[in-house]
């Protein structure tokens, strides 16, 4: 049957307007997102759902390819970027909660010309040059769902005492065995029955699962040896590790231990967004460094990243991961997982989410160095607009020379004398060569929970001498 002619017309049309310069969605070319959730009524002691997004893409032009980005009031989504993910429901939140995904079309780099180096953040990104929209909004779906979450929220076990004998640094006698007792509590007793489950990187225990057991060293390895047990309830785990010292050599170096990772409060109740994060690490031989720790989390910040207690501040609603590694300096413990462990922390589900700061500056003046000279003026720039979870910190880094007069300044008002906005921050520096030559100049601006890094580059006169 032949086609007509006025159904080739209209079809012409619409990849005409996909293409062309101010397309607007007269004819439904945008791409359409679904999301949905299983379960979508979340049981009683759990708070987690899957979801899956599904796309239709009426119109595939160039390179231009559909994108997603999940939203909800209050609770977390672990990638709100991904086609498939999950939601966990806010500590403080019951009844229905709406899910939304937003579905457009996208390409190409970051606009501003910053990365975005916050763990599993997405860069913004720039339409394409044969898909021009005048406002991305005319090309933009939404489409929402509900899930339901429970009136009944889960108490975490709690390990109350963990006790090997003997312990280190006492020695396991050649051929005896050392005791091991467990207690723990799990108050609820939902989601699922109490777990408990020890584990040991070298040696036997004899019973894993056992409230009282006893631990065999392995004849041939000497040295520490971390048992841990984890408690777990189904919907949550809690693991405490204690050390033992078995007879014989020990390794070259023994990795550190987290022995016990805790958040006070946990949960975060409403009107408040912080909580005390205190890690108990243990280096049993103090060998190749001193112990350091390194606090990270996607969904929040530390007042000091590599202190042993501090504060975290919740930078979006609903539970958030706290990570922290421990280092002796050697790199091949980083991949040892008794150097890393995470915590839950239920943030409050008033949290406002946290949004990344800009990072719009870095300029050298003059950019050549003329000769005779062997300096520049450096001026960065940044802007926070929510000032959370921590004020915005830039700070100036390069490969060689140095930096002088790198104060962070901003202004509590706009003056004639001081035009910047209140929530502006920025620098004005000197940078000092110290050996000729091109040398790219760097500014990282970091709010704490996401960092951005701008670069230029400078070059210095060869009339800079070279460093010895």
């Amino acid at each position: 049957m032949p086609v007509a002619r006025s159904s080739i017309f209209v079809c012409s049309c619409v990849l005409v307007c996909v293409l062309a310069v101010g397309c607007r969605d007269e004819q439904g070319n945008c791409p359409e997102g679904t999301v949905t959730a299983n379960p979508v009524i979340i049981p009683d002691g759990f708070s987690d759902t899957n979801l899956l997004v599904e796309v239709r893409d009426n119109v595939s032009v160039g390179d231009a390819v559909p994108v997603t980005e999940l939203s909800a009031a209050s609770g977390t989504i672990a990638d709100p970027f991904s086609r498939e993910t999950t939601y966990s429901c806010a500590y403080d939140v019951t009844g229905p909660v709406q899910i939304c995904v937003t579905t457009t079309y996208s390409e190409g780099d970051g606009s501003d010309g910053a990365i975005d180096q916050a763990v599993g953040a997405v860069a913004p990104k720039l339409r394409g040059p044969n898909v021009y929209l005048d406002d991305t909004l005319e090309c933009s779906t939404t489409r929402c769902t509900e899930v339901v979450c429970p009136e009944v929220k889960n108490q975490c076990p709690e390990v109350s005492s963990f006790v090997i004998d003997p312990a280190a640094p006492a020695v396991v006698p050649e051929g005896e065995l050392a005791t091991i007792t467990v207690t723990v509590e799990d108050t609820d007793g939902i989601p699922e029955p109490l777990v408990t489950t020890l584990t040991a990187s070298h040696g036997e225990i004899a019973d894993p699962h056992a409230s009282m057991t006893t631990y065999s060293c392995d004849p041939d390895f000497g040295g520490v040896v971390p048992i841990c047990v984890d408690a777990s309830d189904g919907a949550c785990t809690e693991t405490v590790c204690e050390l033992v010292r078995c007879p014989g050599e020990p390794e070259e170096n023994a990795c550190p231990v987290i022995r016990e990772l805790t958040a006070d409060p946990n949960p975060i109740q409403r009107g408040d967004e912080t909580s005390t994060v205190t890690v108990s690490a243990l280096d049993p031989d103090e060998f190749p460094e001193d112990l350091t720790v390194k606090w990270s989390s996607e969904g929040g910040a530390f007042e000091d990243p590599t202190a042993f207690e501090t504060t975290f501040r919740c930078g979006e609603p609903g539970p958030v991961e706290a990570c922290v590694q421990a280092n002796d300096g050697d790199p091949d413990c980083l991949d040892d997982p008794d150097t890393q462990r995470c915590i839950r922390i239920e943030c409050p589900g008033d949290v406002p989410a946290n949004l990344c700061p800009n990072l719009n500056v870095i300029n050298a003046n003059p950019s050549t160095i003329p000769a005779g000279s062997d300096f520049t003026s450096v001026q960065t720039r940044g802007w926070d607009t929510d000032e959370k979870p921590f004020p915005l910190r830039l700070t100036l880094e390069a490969i060689w020379g140095r930096f002088i007069d790198t104060e962070n300044l901003s202004c509590p008002e706009i003056t004639p004398e001081c035009p910047q906005s209140a929530n502006v921050v920025f620098q004005d520096a000197i940078y000092i060569c110290d050996r000729p030559g091109p040398v790219e100049l760097c500014v990282e601006g970091t709010d704490g929970a996401c960092t951005k890094t701008l670069c230029t580059q400078v070059t210095c006169p060869q009339t800079v001498p070279s460093a010895p």
